[in-house]
C-alpha cells in the first residue's frame, strides 16, 4: 500500500473504529435487551392475565375466611371443589403447579390446597420450599413475581397474598414451567438473530461504504492530480473555485523559461524530468495545507498563496516568496541521464483584491507574467495600475465582439513571377465604439489564454467564411495560434461552419510557438484541420521556436519565411544564408515558400533570384479593407 493510501486509511480509521464500537456495544447489549423484553412480557402479558382472574378468587376467599376462618374454610370439601374449579381455569401446559399456602403464627407454612396436575400435597402438609424472596408477600401483603433458576424446572412463581381482617394469612401460588420460558426465549432469540443480521448488514454496509469512500477519495485524487508532477491540476481548481474564493489568496503564475527549447534540444524525457524537479522545488517553498499548487498547463504552474493582505508586510512577504521561488529553482542545475540543464523561471503575480474572482486574478497574473517575459525572463512582475490599460482593452474587445466590431483587412500574396494574386492573408482589426481602428499588436497579448481570445477567433472564422461565400474566386489565408489548434471547440466550430468547397480555398497559417507542448498531439490536431479540407502554412518560419524536424512531421503546404529575415537580406549576410537554407529545405520536401515583408524593389529582386515564387509586403500591396480591394 502506498504511503498516501495508508495516510488516507489512517485518516478515516477513527471513524470506522467509533462505528465499530457503537455496533459492538449494541450487540453486547442484546442479552440485556433480551432480559428487558422478557421482563416486559412477564409484566404486561403473563402476570396480568393470571393475576386478574386470581384477584376475583382471592376476593371470595377473603370474604368467606373473615366469617369462618381460613383453616375451617379450606377444611370444607365443597369449598375446595369450588376453588379447584376456579383455579383449573388457569391450569395449562404452561402452569406446572398451583396451590394455596397458609402462614401460621409459628412461622411455618402449610398447604391449604394443592391444585397441581401431579404430585399434589395434602391438606395441612408442611411446605419446605420457602424462598426469602417471598417476604414482601408475607410481610407487606404485596404480590410477588420470582424468576426461578433453570435447574428447578420452573420459570416464574407468582405469589398473590390472601388477607383476613387486614393481615396476610395465606397466598395463592402459581408456578410457571420452563416450557413457556423456552417459547418466549425462542421468540427473543429470533429477535436477537434478527438484530444480529441487521447489525452484520450494517457493519458490512459501513465497511463497503468506507471502502468505496476511500476508493472515491483515491479516484478523486487521481482525477485532481497531475500524474507527471504529482501536484493539483486545472480540474481541481475549476471544481474548487468557491473554496479558493473564500480566502485571501495571492495568485502566482510561474513559467519555466525556454522550456520548449529544452524539449526540442534534449527530448521529452528530459523535459518531463525538468517539470518534476521544478514542481518539487516550488513545493519546498510553499506551505502544504495552506497554499494551493496547480499545474496550469504545459510548463506553467499556478500557486495560490494564502497571506494576510492587510498586514504591513504583505507586499514585502509576497516579493520575498517570489524571490525564494526563483532562487530555489535556479540554484543548481537539473540532472537527468548525465544531461545537466540550467533552469530559470518567470513569475507573474496578482496581489489580493476584494471582490476579485479567480479568473480575473489569473488573467492579471498572466499579464504580469507576459511583462516578465518581455523584460527578459528570469524575473518577477507584479500586476499594477500600469497594466490596467489592458483591462480597458479587453472591455473594448468584448464590446466589439458583441456589436460586430471585428473586421478583417486583406493583404494579397502574389505569384512573384507572373505578378498575379494567388490568395489574400486575412489580418484582424477591431473598430471601437468611437470608430477608432485597433491593430492586433494592441490587443492580442492582453487576451491570450482567455475566453475572449476564443470568442474573437470564432468571430474571425465567421467573417472569413462569409467573405469566401460572397467571393467565389477568392482564396484566403487565415491565422490561428497553436492554442487555437489545440482548442477542440474552435476547430469544431470551423468544421461546422465550412463546407468542402469553401475549405479548398482556405489556408490556415499556424505560428509555431512555445505553446506547442507535445508535437505528436499537435500533429493530430493539424491533421484534423487538413481533414476539414484546409491547406496548412507555417507562419514566421526561421526564427524563434522553429524546428526543422517538427516541420517535417507536420507536412505543411507552405512555409512563410519570417519577415525579420526577409527584410534584412540586403544588409545581413546571415539572414540571406538562413533564407537560402529554408528555400533549399522546402524544395527538398516539396513545400512552397512564401516570403513576407517585401518592402523594396531590391528585396523583391533578391527573393526572385533565390527562386522564391510567392511573396507579400507593403512594396507589393498593403492590407486594406475588403470593400477597397478589387478581388482578382
Amino acid at each position: 500500500m502506498k504511503k498516501r493510501d495508508r495516510k488516507l486509511l489512517f485518516d478515516y480509521l477513527p471513524v470506522f473504529l467509533v462505528l465499530l464500537g457503537i455496533l459492538l456495544s449494541i450487540y453486547f447489549m442484546v442479552p440485556r435487551v433480551k432480559g428487558i423484553i422478557e421482563d416486559s412480557i412477564i409484566k404486561n402479558a403473563i402476570v396480568p392475565t393470571v393475576s386478574k382472574g386470581l384477584d376475583r378468587i382471592i376476593f371470595q376467599i377473603e370474604k368467606e375466611a373473615s366469617r369462618v376462618g381460613l383453616k375451617k374454610l379450606f377444611e370444607n370439601e365443597k369449598f375446595r371443589h369450588w376453588l379447584e374449579d376456579k383455579v383449573s381455569l388457569f391450569l395449562n401446559d404452561d402452569v406446572k403447579y398451583a396451590y394455596v399456602l397458609y402462614f401460621d403464627r409459628d412461622g411455618k407454612i402449610r398447604y391449604l390446597a394443592d391444585f397441581s396436575r401431579e404430585d399434589r400435597a395434602k391438606f395441612w402438609q408442611s411446605f419446605n420450599a420457602y424462598d426469602a424472596r417471598w417476604l414482601p408477600a408475607v410481610k407487606a401483603g404485596k404480590p410477588v413475581v420470582i424468576k426461578q433458576s433453570d435447574y428447578t424446572g420452573l420459570w416464574l412463581t407468582l405469589i398473590k397474598p390472601i388477607k383476613v381482617n387486614g393481615e396476610t394469612k395465606a397466598a395463592i401460588v402459581i408456578d410457571f414451567s420452563v416450557s413457556k420460558l423456552k417459547e418466549i426465549q425462542g421468540i427473543i432469540d429470533r429477535i436477537q438473530e434478527f438484530i444480529l443480521v441487521v447489525l452484520t448488514f450494517i457493519m458490512i454496509s459501513i465497511v463497503v461504504s468506507l471502502y468505496q469512500f476511500i476508493k472515491y477519495k483515491k479516484d478523486l485524487r487521481k482525477m485532481y492530480i497531475d500524474p507527471l508532477t504529482n501536484v493539483h491540476n486545472r480540474l481541481f481548481m475549476y471544481d474548487n473555485m468557491e473554496l479558493i474564493q473564500k480566502y485571501p489568496y495571492t495568485t502566482f503564475i510561474i513559467d519555466i523559461d525556454f522550456f520548449k527549447r529544452i524539449n526540442d534540444t534534449y527530448g521529452h524525457d528530459v523535459g518531463d524530468a525538468v517539470l518534476r524537479e521544478v514542481a518539487t522545488r516550488i513545493k519546498n517553498c510553499i506551505r502544504e495545507g495552506e497554499d494551493i499548487f496547480i499545474r496550469y498547463g504545459g510548463e506553467e504552474f499556478l500557486v495560490f498563496v494564502r497571506a494576510n493582505p492587510y498586514s504591513e508586510d504583505y507586499r514585502y512577504n509576497i516579493i520575498q516568496l517570489a524571490a525564494r521561488l526563483r532562487s530555489e529553482v535556479s540554484r543548481k542545475v537539473i540532472s537527468y541521464n548525465n544531461i545537466n540543464v540550467k533552469v530559470t523561471i518567470s513569475i507573474g503575480i496578482a496581489l489580493y483584491r476584494e471582490n476579485l474572482d479567480i479568473d480575473q486574478a489569473i488573467k492579471m497574473a498572466d499579464m504580469a507574467l507576459y511583462r516578465a517575459k518581455q523584460n527578459g525572463r528570469d524575473r518577477v512582475e507584479i500586476y499594477n495600475r500600469g497594466l490596467e490599460a489592458n483591462d480597458k482593452g479587453i472591455s473594448i474587445i468584448k464590446e466589439a465582439i458583441d456589436h460586430n466590431g471585428i473586421v478583417c483587412w486583406y493583404q494579397p500574396i502574389f505569384n512573384l513571377r507572373t505578378g498575379k494574386i494567388v490568395k489574400y492573408e486575412s489580418l484582424v482589426r477591431i473598430i471601437s465604439k468611437d470608430g477608432k481602428l485597433i491593430y492586433p499588436h494592441q490587443f492580442l497579448n492582453a487576451i491570450r489564454r482567455t475566453y475572449v481570445h476564443v470568442d474573437l477567433t470564432k468571430k474571425v472564422i465567421e467573417y472569413n467564411i462569409r467573405v469566401l461565400r460572397e467571393n467565389p474566386g477568392m482564396h484566403i489565408s487565415m491565422n490561428l495560434s497553436a492554442l487555437d489548434i489545440y482548442n477542440d471547440d474552435i476547430i469544431g466550430y470551423l468544421d461546422n461552419l465550412i463546407d468542402r468547397k469553401l475549405s479548398k480555398r482556405l489556408t490556415i497559417e499556424i505560428l509555431e510557438s512555445e505553446d506547442i507542448e507535445d508535437y505528436n498531439f499537435f500533429k493530430e490536431k493539424v491533421l484534423k484541420v487538413k481533414e476539414i479540407g484546409c491547406s496548412i502554412a507555417i507562419d514566421d518560419f526561421g526564427t524563434g521556436y522553429s524546428n526543422f524536424a517538427h516541420i517535417v512531421e507536420l507536412v505543411p503546404d507552405y512555409l512563410k519565411i519570417d519577415g525579420s529575415l526577409v527584410k534584412d537580406i540586403d544588409i545581413n549576410p546571415r539572414s540571406m544564408a538562413i533564407v537560402k537554407a529554408i528555400k533549399y529545405f522546402a524544395d527538398e520536401l516539396g513545400i512552397d515558400v512564401i516570403a513576407e515583408y517585401i518592402h523594396s524593389e531590391y528585396i523583391l529582386k533578391k527573393v526572385l533570384e533565390m527562386g522564391i515564387v510567392y511573396g507579400q509586403g507593403y512594396f507589393l500591396k498593403e492590407p486594406v479593407p475588403l470593400k477597397k480591394r478589387k478581388i482578382a
